[in-house]
């Protein structure tokens, strides 16, 4: 048996042991020493049992505020607080700061998520498009590997004339093996144009691509008549088809809203459908948490299900096509492999 001995207390004198004490003294340490045992491992314990979300979650746009997808992000972001604080009671966070990052054509925005931490705490708005845009390019980042968490919505192509120009998409056709047709794009290298470029070689017509910089530009140049058809985004046509100054040929997809105008798939084309378009996803870092996933997930499904938000979208003349995790991942690799190994070939003649 190991005998056990106490300092005393107070000065050491000369020959005195040092690992002696008072047994008053060695108890107080003790204790004291188990106490701040237990506070620091409760701090821990309760660290670890934090319920997600815990603290803000930031959400990177790409986007000019009130511009493009940042409208959808921002008419989101309130109704993803709510859910995720729904489906995980006792968070303590979950409100969404929304961070406008332009630069670099919206790179710089990509980035910054891909180099996050994967925790849940930053999520990003990100459009299909940019991976057609930087075919040529090489990116500081692998597009296989974000998280697709969500596709929101795909904007819708069509290819319109002015008033009194082809009757049909079949007339157009017809025309186009006679004559080169005058074909209206916007900026070089920016996603109508590519989309352009496809339907050009897709469908096999006969036609001139003049760019205009822009849609604007190019829609004025359709409206004097110094083009004869443009491809482009419904959403950013409206009034002039509501106004009747421009009429549409065809719609890309598989089903056409306009009564009488055919879709890509009735003349044979299915493919393009999907292809076309700009498909716009909320993605995560690569290798998001695995508990983290299924939160965000359902949370997002939640919104899209809110009759709340199904109005304000409905109000705001946005138009919802969800695919959720593994629909909006798998989608993603569809239009990447795409892009990577059937139209760069394509584009190198173009661009």
């Amino acid at each position: 048996m190991i005998p056990v001995v106490f300092w005393k207390g107070g000065d050491m004198k000369k020959g005195e042991n040092p690992f002696l004490c008072s047994r008053r003294n060695f108890l107080k340490k003790v204790l004291f020493g188990s106490l701040a045992f237990n506070r620091d491992f409760a701090v821990a314990a309760g660290y670890g049992r934090e319920v997600y979300p815990a603290e803000r979650i930031v959400w990177v746009s790409p986007y000019k505020v009130g511009g493009g997808f940042d409208l959808m992000v921002r008419g989101i972001s309130p109704y993803l607080t709510k859910h995720l604080r729904e489906i995980s009671p006792g968070a303590k966070g979950g409100e969404v700061i929304i961070k406008n990052e332009t630069r670099a054509g919206g790179q710089r925005a990509y980035e910054m998520v891909y180099a996050a931490k994967p925790d849940g705490y930053t999520i990003g708005a990100f459009d299909m498009a940019f991976a057609a845009e930087t075919l040529m390019s090489k990116l500081p980042f692998d597009l296989h590997k974000f998280t697709y968490l969500v596709r929101v919505m795909n904007t819708k192509r069509l290819m319109v004339t002015y008033r009194d120009g082809f009757p049909s998409w079949a007339e157009m056709v017809k025309y186009a093996r006679t004559k080169e047709l005058k074909w209206g794009v916007g900026a070089v290298g920016r996603g109508l144009t590519i989309d352009s470029i496809i339907v050009k070689e897709t469908v096999g017509i006969p036609a001139r691509l003049i760019p205009w910089g822009g849609t604007t530009e190019c829609m004025n140049a359709l409206l004097r008549k110094d083009v004869q058809v443009a491809l482009v985004s419904e959403d950013s046509v409206k009034g002039l088809l509501n106004s009747g100054e421009i009429k549409v040929l065809i719609v890309f997809s598989d089903k056409s809203d306009y009564p009488g105008i055919p879709s890509i798939k009735d003349v044979g084309y299915p493919d393009l459908a999907e292809k076309l378009g700009s498909h716009r996803f909320v993605v995560a870092p690569p290798l998001l948490d695995k508990k983290v996933f299924p939160l965000l997930l359902t949370a997002f499904k939640k919104v899209f299900n809110d009759i709340s938000f199904q109005a304000w979208a409905q109000k705001m003349d946005i138009p919802l096509s969800p695919l959720l995790g593994e629909e909006a991942a798998l989608l993603a690799e569809r239009m990447i492999n795409y892009y990577q190994r059937d139209l760069k070939p394509m584009l190198i003649k173009y661009l």
